[in-house]
């Protein structure tokens, strides 16, 4: 890999100012990006970023060997929509719709690095088997589950994520029903396993985008159900909504607009309807394809695309004191990505 490739370019002064802080810096953590345009895993260690100090790629997992896919045709964060993080064990699962690719020892990981388990699924709940499209994935690392939702709403429950391997069943499905609407795509999955909670975001034609969320994320399958679907126990409409992210220890929901703007949402697992939000983040710099708080450090990370050529820049935000940024006092700062055909869809953080 050439230094253009690991090289990121920091605009220091997008994301407004802020105070400084007189506590003692806490020891550097592994960043992954997952670029769909060039159908790559990135890593970099996440110091605290400086004009003379850029934050900078170690390593870029890429080639025919991963099973990220070949680079080719229009650059799309679709190609890998989502990472899974097992920190403690050193472990990535990557969506690429068709399937899931394993990377264990993914911190060493560099080049052409073959991956080292590929999950793939059929299902039946009425009509026939199908293929299960990998699209957003949450990795429940307490339990060892691996759930994953495709673009229609649908999720797909695998026990023994660590060891599971090629062709397979989902262990449970959950097919919600949503009457009359009509799913466009999803924008994310994430458990509440303190308060047994599934959140799944619903991209709606003709309508707001909207958070559904489950009671029982624990045991839900509509296989077992009546009809094979089931109704979410309450709907968050929130209105531009691409991302979110769940800070389950406070209960927190963070939830990324399409024009850049994040809303913190308190008391999640209370919300319904059209909440107003306690919190507004402005990141000013457009629109957010994914979102993640790294609650050890109090990290918030969002990334965003211009897919209007000759840029072909992405952007990490990382923006600090994210239990309390409000605008407009927002510390943090941009770093743009600017190899060819660069694609930001996700982040995860080892800490």
């Amino acid at each position: 890999m050439s230094d253009d490739d690991r090289d990121f370019f920091l605009d220091l002064g997008a994301c407004g100012g802020g105070g400084g802080s007189s506590a003692p810096p806490t020891p550097p953590s592994k960043v992954f990006l997952s670029d769909g345009g060039n159908h790559a895993i990135a890593s970099g260690v996440n110091a605290v970023p400086t004009t003379t100090s850029p934050f900078s790629v170690d390593r870029l997992v890429e080639g025919s060997n991963t099973g990220l896919g070949a680079l080719g045709g229009t650059p799309s964060i679709s190609s890998v929509p989502s990472i899974a993080l097992d920190a403690a064990n050193d472990r990535l699962f990557a969506a690429t719709q068709l399937n899931a690719v394993v990377f264990d020892n993914i911190g060493t990981a560099d080049g052409n690095a073959p991956f080292s388990r590929r999950i793939s699924a059929n299902v039946d709940t009425g009509g026939g088997s199908r293929a299960v499209n990998f699209y957003g994935l949450y990795l429940d690392t307490a339990n060892n589950i691996l759930y994953t939702v495709d673009t229609a709403g649908e999720v797909h429950v695998f026990s023994n994520a660590s060891t599971r391997a090629g062709a397979t069943t989902p262990d449970r499905t959950v097919t919600p029903n949503l009457g009359t609407f009509t799913v466009v795509t999803t924008f994310g999955i994430t458990v509440d396993k303190t308060r047994d909670l599934l959140y799944v975001g619903i991209v709606p034609n003709a309508a707001n985008p909207f958070i559904i969320v489950f009671n029982g994320a624990s045991t839900a399958n509509t296989n077992t159900m009546p009809n094979n679907t089931r109704a979410p126990d309450r709907t968050i409409t929130l209105t531009g909504a691409g991302a979110f992210h769940l800070d389950e220890a406070n209960d927190r929901l963070y939830v990324s607009r399409f024009d850049g703007v994040i809303w913190v949402l308190d008391t999640a697992s209370g919300l319904t309807g059209t909440p107003a939000q306690s919190r507004t983040i402005d990141l000013r710099n457009g629109v957010q394809n994914f979102i993640f708080v790294d609650t050890s450090r109090n990290k918030l990370y969002a990334v965003a695309n211009n897919p209007n050529p000759p840029n072909n820049q992405s952007v990490l935000n990382i923006i600090d004191n994210a239990s309390t940024a409000n605008e407009p006092n927002v510390t943090g700062l941009s770093v743009f990505l600017t190899a060819t055909n660069i694609r930001l869809s996700a982040v995860a953080v080892k800490p």
